[in-house]
């Protein structure tokens, strides 16, 4: 295959320029952190605004935004400069922005780099026998390099033959990939494959076909003999990889490909790195705790959650820590069943296998019992695991902080005498003075409480501060039974829980290591220590023994030697001398190694057993390695005197009685890896997220303060089984409540099963997730129809995928079909074979029938649809205004307030998340709902249209920069969301407004006016301004008044643009649709014509050439990303016809109260 001799670097000119943008979104987030943080939550929509003008940020120099701004720009400007952004105004949504721009930066451009093996429709095993093949065959086009078959270290050196790679370029797999797909080679690749593969061409299709080109030079098995976890003929769950961290499996990996021959070592890491990116991005996660292994439970939810992230948003988690990813899942699980239950599947799958629960085998045969069974033992281990973890947080009672809570309660007011020796104690059974019985010593309230001395005792004081009657009518405290039972209680507790981590640590060692303690002679060791006296007579002082457990272990002829360091976290090997009877001495110290022998199970633990069979064991439910748990909880002896007196505290009685040679200072500090949880949860807090914690076992759990914010983060919608981990603030735990055990069973491979569930069964569901998006909850097909306005022709229908039929999408080119991506809205692949289409749209226009539309638009049958003439707005039920009012009224606003604040709208009967706004305020037309209520979904209405407004505000700009015009937002739903909820929509009002503004030039101030009464709608000013503004609208909001008395003509669209081309400034156009006002018009800046267009829902457009204007028209009025949302006059859908009238200044006296608009119009609040 030869290329062509020059190919543009377009691609690769847009990939730098997308990753620089990436990274000033990066910048963005931190910066309105700062700003957050800096003001506080309480900040004023002043301050902000003030901070955001006022704030400096980097512009990385490969974004396209340093060409125009230079090295750095306001926070306020970058934000503007957008599109579909809109700027903070108050701490949330500081902070709401500030998270949404984090997690958008930590995507990739390029999705999770698997190119056309990642496509909705991946490519087929023939298409990427076919590729591979034209890979391998592929030639330098400059003749400076020998082909690419046979080149030493595969595709990427190739590649980095043409491009310098900076030392630290090396250093970072990410930097290294990003660097060679950017290169000019990479382009000359990718465009050649991409013609030779007849796919259609895009701003990523070259780039697509390089980089599935590169996996497929990686990993050629995988065309005809797919595995989930085989990656270039390395198995990610191989046996000896248990108990692994992260790094050293992609490092294995890594010696794995150059071993192989598939890439040099220079490039093993970004060659790792691509693989693992769309087959196990869970490797990829950064900052993996050392606890977190592979086989784990902590390594399911982690997988488990690492999944969900990136499918989501493709490429993400590659730039995430662990704690991020595991914050995220909360959130990410409830996004896709489907995906989620598979996600679940295999991460169960890899545990079961992993532990010896399941035989490996292929994974569709498994049946769901096996994987029932599966989930049940997990389930338990998980909630062993969370009950060891509790009890290592669990404080050893105090019998003096038992006390002291207890004299609280009886004597609040005595608090300075607790500890005040003022009181003599005597016993006197049954009351007989004569066998009266004296307690030495004075004591204090403390002492009294803690030593409990019994139903007889006679309390004396000649201190008149102590309550000695209230004592002696009530002697008893109980202080000391209960700390003997709570004292009981957590140290068998701590026990289990030594003892469930010690089995943990075994069962995450090396297969070698585990078959030792389940199978091998089992010996114990402890090392000892005493100092000798200088005396004549030399006696000794006994040191604590040591720490760790020495363990010997023969099996089949070879003895092996191991430290158990509870402390550490780890179980080391050792040389075999330091495990058997021997002793030293350094100047007075003898340090012995003697033998330990477990109270019970030794027997057991002296002969060496056979294993079963060569599969993995779950070394975890071990008998014997429960023994070997067992003598190290015995060795760290829990039950040492010294520790229940360290907790018993002194009293006056104890110290007159010789108590005191306890151990002083005993600390039992039963925390495991405890630096490295310090570690981690100081490291979470520097990254900005919530407070969060990690235990021994890798579980992450939230702080105190963080509970509320991980609540809100997950949503509601989950299951019970998550409740209960939820409610112990636990994060990214998995749990199955509602696991379907066959999702995925079966499922035939398609395109290689690169992605979690990736067969047909899944392919069949991301199809009819996409024909779903383009046709919408309303069922109007708003999506296709946006997307035929770019495209032309875009089509649902069926996918052929071999013998089977798919739902899916297609676009119509040079009369074949391309697969479409609805989520991306771009076109992909090669022709499609086979593609039936059933609902067609085409310029906007949809007909459920192609054939039918074919027809059609040949005989020139098409119509638009008609409808009555109604007023210049939305509708909104006049009962939701009504109830809005009621619920604000003076004696029920706080209740309102407080629903708007903190209100969980899933507790609001009737509320469902996929609740229109229509329907939300049909909700509250009701009647029923209490204020509380009615501020609650006030605030789902409002984000929803918040949400409305950037989707719609972004394909109008996206209008208007095509054709070279600039955007100042002003979208009428923001200003009404803030100042009149219940309104439909001013939109009349607004336009008649603007053309009176720009009579006199005054049209900034009036937009700025609304800004400013939205931002602040109880100041006089603002509330006289929304008053005179809503007036008027209601004045001008009908068909038959929006022209202000004048006679309106119907004109085709273009006729607006012709007209305006050749007026004389300042000329302002109305423009009704059916249902809509809209502003076109042109004016004198800067002694200069500039044109414009106003529509109410956006903003003002201007153009400073009338060829702009008139491109801008026929986007926006005709065939541009909206003509579906204006409800046109006249019967030809392709010149689509509106009322017109001209504005002049004249025709305020139609209204009363023109003085007020004039000065709303021009006056500054």
């Amino acid at each position: 295959m030869q290329p062509p001799a020059s190919v543009t670097v377009a691609q690769s000119a847009s990939l730098k320029a997308k990753l620089g943008h990436y990274h000033n979104l990066k910048t963005l987030a931190d910066k309105l952190n700062e700003i957050a943080l800096r003001l506080g939550p309480d900040a004023s929509t002043p301050a902000v605004q003030a901070a955001l003008k006022t704030t400096p940020m980097d512009v990385h120099p490969d974004s396209v935004y340093h060409s125009e701004v230079g090295g750095s720009t306001s926070v306020d400007s970058f934000i503007n400069r957008q599109g579909g952004l809109l700027s903070p105004y108050s701490h949330l949504s500081l902070t709401g922005l500030s998270d949404a721009m984090a997690a958008r930066s930590q995507a990739h451009p390029l999705g999770n780099l698997g190119g056309a093996l990642s496509w909705p429709v991946p490519l087929s095993a023939d298409e990427q026998q076919r590729l591979h093949t034209r890979t391998q065959d592929y030639t330098d086009p400059l003749g400076q390099k020998q082909p690419l078959k046979h080149t030493t270290g595969g595709v990427l050196e190739f590649l980095r033959h043409r491009t310098p790679l900076a030392a630290e370029a090396l250093t970072s797999p990410g930097a290294t990939l990003n660097a060679l797909v950017s290169s000019p080679e990479a382009q000359s690749l990718g465009h050649a494959l991409q013609e030779q593969m007849q796919g259609i061409a895009t701003d990523s299709s070259s780039l697509d076909y390089l980089l599935a080109a590169v996996i497929l030079q990686l990993d050629p098995e995988s065309i005809t003999a797919p595995q989930r976890n085989n990656v270039a003929g390395f198995d990610l769950a191989d046996d000896s990889l248990r108990g692994k961290s992260a790094a050293q499996i992609v490092d294995a990996l890594r010696q794995h490909l150059v071993a192989q021959g598939k890439t040099s070592p220079e490039l093993a890491g970004a060659a790792a790195h691509l693989l693992l990116a769309g087959r196990a991005p869970v490797f990829l996660v950064k900052d993996i705790p050392d606890s977190v292994t592979f086989g784990s439970p902590a390594w399911v939810n982690l997988a488990i959650a690492a999944t969900m992230v990136d499918a989501h948003i493709p490429g993400r988690v590659a730039n995430m820590s662990f704690a991020a990813v595991m914050l995220e899942a909360e959130h990410a699980s409830g996004a896709d069943v489907n995906m989620t239950n598979t996600a679940q599947r295999n991460a169960l799958i890899d545990w079961g296998t992993a532990n010896g629960l399941l035989e490996k085998k292929a994974e569709h045969l498994y049946a769901s019992d096996e994987l029932n069974n599966l989930v049940t033992r997990f389930s338990e281990r998980q909630s062993v695991m969370l009950a060891a973890s509790e009890a290592f947080d669990k404080d050893i009672p105090s019998r003096k902080a038992m006390a002291l809570a207890e004299l609280k309660q009886r004597f609040p007011d005595k608090e300075a005498l607790f500890e005040e020796p003022l009181i003599r104690v005597t016993h006197m059974p049954g009351g007989d003075i004569r066998r009266r019985n004296q307690v030495p010593g004075v004591h204090s309230l403390l002492d009294v409480a803690m030593m409990d001395v019994g139903p007889d005792a006679v309390y004396g004081s000649r201190d008149s501060r102590i309550p000695v009657g209230a004592l002696n009518a009530n002697p008893e405290f109980g202080v000391a039974t209960a700390f003997e039972s709570q004292f009981k209680q957590v140290i068998e507790e701590k026990k289990n829980a030594v003892g469930t981590y010690i089995k943990h640590l075994i069962s995450q060692l090396p297969a070698d290591d585990r078959k030792n303690f389940e199978y091998g002679n089992v010996t114990f060791y402890q090392n000892h220590a005493h100092k000798l006296g200088l005396g004549l007579f030399s006696d000794k002082t006994e040191l604590p023994k040591g720490e760790e457990l020495l363990v010997r272990i023969e099996r089949g002829g070879v003895t092996t030697a191991y430290e158990i360091d509870f402390n550490a976290g780890a179980i080391r090997s050792i040389p075999q001398w330091q495990a058997q009877p021997g002793s030293s001495r350094k100047a007075n110290i003898v340090s012995e190694t003697k033998v330990f022998t477990p109270s019970a199970g030794q027997t057991t633990l002296d002969t060496e057993q056979t294993p079963p069979g060569d599969s993995p064991s779950d070394t975890f439910a071990s008998p014997r390695v429960q023994l070997i748990a067992d003598a190290f909880v015995e060795h760290i002896n829990l039950d040492d005197p010294a520790i229940k007196q360290q907790a018993r505290g002194l009293t006056t009685d104890d110290n007159i009685r010789n108590r005191s040679d306890m151990i002083e200072n005993f600390l039992l500090d039963l925390v495991p890896l405890r630096s490295a949880i310090n570690h981690f949860r100081n490291g979470n807090i520097a990254e900005g997220l919530i407070d969060l914690s990690l235990d021994a076992f890798g579980i992450v759990t939230a702080g105190v303060g963080a509970a509320g914010k991980v609540v809100k983060i997950a949503g509601t919608t989950v299951s019970a089984a998550t409740k209960v981990a939820r409610s112990a603030k636990v994060i990214g735990m998995a749990t199955f409540g509602a696991f379907n055990p066959l999702s995925g069973a079966g499922d035939l491979a398609v395109g290689g099963a690169r992605l979690a569930g990736g067969g047909l069964k899944f392919l069949g569901a991301k199809g009819a997730q996409g024909v779903n998006a383009l046709r919408g909850a309303s069922g109007r097909y708003d999506l296709l129809k946006a997307a035929s306005n770019e495209h032309g022709v875009v089509a649902t229908g069926t996918v052929k995928i071999g013998e089977h039929s798919i739902d899916g999408a297609a676009v119509l080119k040079n009369g074949q079909w391309y697969a479409f991506d609805a989520e991306k809205m771009r076109a992909y692949g090669g022709p499609l074979q086979g593609f039936a289409p059933t609902t067609v749209s085409a310029k906007g226009q949809i007909n459920q029938s192609f054939t039918d539309w074919l027809y059609k638009k040949l005989a020139g049958e098409i119509q638009s649809p008609e409808g009555p003439p109604t007023v210049l707005g939305q509708y909104a039920p006049k009962e939701f205004e009504n109830e809005l009012k009621r619920a604000q009224r003076p004696e029920k606003v706080s209740d309102f307030n407080a629903g708007y604040a903190n209100g969980d709208p899933h507790k609001v009967p009737g509320f469902s998340s996929d609740s229109t706004i229509l329907e939300l305020q049909m909700l509250i037309s009701r009647g029923w709902l209490g204020a509380e209520d009615v501020g609650t979904l006030v605030k789902q209405i409002e984000r929803k249209k918040v949400r409305l407004i950037q989707e719609g505000f972004t394909l109008f700009q996206r209008d208007i920069h095509a054709v070279g015009g600039t955007l100042t937002p002003m979208p009428q739903e923001f200003y009404l969301s803030q100042v009149n909820l219940a309104s439909p929509g001013e939109c009349a009002g607004i336009a008649n407004t603007l053309a009176l503004s720009m009579q006199s030039g005054q049209e900034t101030t009036y937009l700025g006016n609304m800004f400013k009464a939205a931002a602040d709608p109880q100041d006089p000013v603002a509330t006289q301004f929304i008053r005179t503004l809503r007036s008027f609208h209601e004045a001008v909001k009908h068909v038959d008044t929006f022209h202000m008395g004048k006679q309106p003509r119907q004109i085709p669209y273009h006729q607006i643009a012709t007209e305006l081309t050749d007026a004389s400034p300042p000329r302002s156009l109305r423009i009704a649709t059916k249902d809509h006002a809209l502003l076109a018009g042109v004016m004198v800046r800067d002694d200069k014509p500039v044109w414009f267009y106003f529509d109410p829902n956006f903003g003002m457009a201007q153009f400073d050439s009338a060829e702009a204007m008139k491109n801008g028209l026929e986007r926006t009025l005709n065939r541009g990303t909206s003509p579906f949302q204006h409800r046109a006059y006249g019967t030809n859908p392709g010149t689509p016809e509106y009322q017109v009238s001209y504005f002049e200044s004249g025709d305020m006296q139609f209204y009363r109260d023109s003085a007020q608009v004039h000065r709303i119009a021009s006056v500054p609040l």
